[in-house]
């Protein structure tokens, strides 16, 4: 967890600083973003399959790691456009096969009580501030090439420790790759449940992808723009760390829907602030969010992944919030933004927040009602003699 989200904290604030000093248009970067995120949404699900298929995770993850690393270490010196693009696309599709399985394996190692996975992944947090400070620190004092240094080293330590992961004990055999992801598609649970999560992350990411634009429109400098982001990260820590005990309490489709919620009260209060501080502060209400329905995602999807599909169905949520949602959410905002401006457009992203609210609460709705309904005692009937 360390070493790939010190790898996501070198990789995504920077890369579009890297594209623009190399030339790239807006509009270029925008369509680069598009390729990283169709690219890992095809790869994440085959990934997670093929984990499933080989029945080991060191047999596959140190591949996906290693020539994510590969990549990484090409694309600080590839020369636009064609191989540029080609290596944007093979470091998206290698790196997309990382995540999956070590969400996959972590819930292993969490035994019975699958709500502790956040307890590992809070590591993920921790790691991603602590990487994002060092490599701007870097980017200061050299080049911004640097932060293909941290990033191909930190994915080559992933690939090293993958080599150590032991494999599951598997009792139930694994289906082939396009069976396995269409099993989890076509589930009655995870199906409704995958479309009401690309609503949830595909509009709350039309606002984000805006955000610090908005913030300089209302008064922020850069400073206040960079702890915009870093309030976000560091409010998912207490949370992710706390995750087990509320998990255990309240359940994991209640706090899912809290989750959602969080999102569309921190919509709205985008559209009402225009205050540069308190917009700020309300990617304190985005952290929150984002641990809620994030780690609440990966355990949902694993209590109720088709057997023999643990790393794919993880593949797939990846697939769905990391490649789908990257897409529709950035992309037809933009659109919507170009329409109607940048107000307009989060008018209609908070409306798509408050819908997805409803639209989560349908799809959970079974579980939701298990939980509320009252317990009967069982009566034991003693016969008379």
């Amino acid at each position: 967890m360390v070493t790939l989200y010190v790898a996501v904290g070198a990789l995504y604030p920077f890369i579009p600083v890297y594209y623009q000093s190399l030339g790239i248009s807006l509009s270029g970067i925008g369509l680069l973003g598009a390729l990283s995120a169709g690219a890992a949404a095809v790869a994440a699900p085959l990934w997670g399959a093929t984990a499933d298929r080989v029945r080991s995770p060191r047999a596959v993850m140190p591949l996906a790691a290693l020539g994510a690393a590969i990549a990484a270490a090409l694309l600080a010196v590839v020369s636009p456009t064609l191989p540029l693009v080609i290596t944007v696309a093979a470091l998206a599709s290698f790196m997309a096969g990382v995540a999956p399985i070590l969400d996959a394996r972590a819930l292993e190692v969490t035994g019975g009580d699958r709500n502790r996975y956040s307890l590992l992944r809070v590591w993920g947090s921790g790691s991603f501030i602590a990487s994002v400070l060092l490599v701007g620190w870097l980017i200061d004092r050299t080049t911004i090439t640097a932060m293909f240094a941290v990033l191909a080293a930190a994915l080559l330590a992933t690939g090293l420790i993958g080599l150590a992961f032991r494999g599951p004990a598997v009792t139930v055999a694994a289906l082939p790759h396009l069976a396995g992801i269409g099993a989890v598609i076509r589930s009655p649970l995870l199906g409704p449940f995958l479309l009401a999560i690309l609503l949830v992350w595909s509009s709350n990411m039309a606002i984000n992808a805006f955000f610090s634009i908005h913030l300089v429109e209302i008064g922020a400098d850069g400073a206040l723009v960079g702890a915009a982001w870093a309030i976000g990260a560091l409010v998912e820590v207490p949370v992710m760390l706390g995750y087990p005990w509320l998990g255990g309490r309240v359940g994991v489709e209640r706090l899912l829907l809290v989750g959602a919620t969080i999102f569309f009260v921190r919509a709205l209060a985008v559209l009402a602030v225009q205050d540069p501080v308190l917009a700020t502060a309300t990617m304190a209400l985005h952290g929150i969010g984002f641990a809620l329905v994030l780690v609440g995602g990966v355990v949902y999807v694993s209590r109720h992944a088709p057997p023999g599909t643990a790393a794919t169905a993880q593949g797939v949520l990846g697939a769905t919030i990391f490649g789908l949602a990257a897409i529709v959410g950035p992309g037809v905002g933009g659109q919507l933004a170009g329409w109607l401006g940048l107000q307009g457009m989060f008018i209609v992203a908070t409306t798509g927040c408050g819908l997805a609210v409803l639209v989560l609460a349908w799809a959970l709705r079974s579980e939701l009602r298990q939980r509320s309904a009252p317990v009967t005692p069982k009566v034991e009937v003693i016969p008379d003699h």
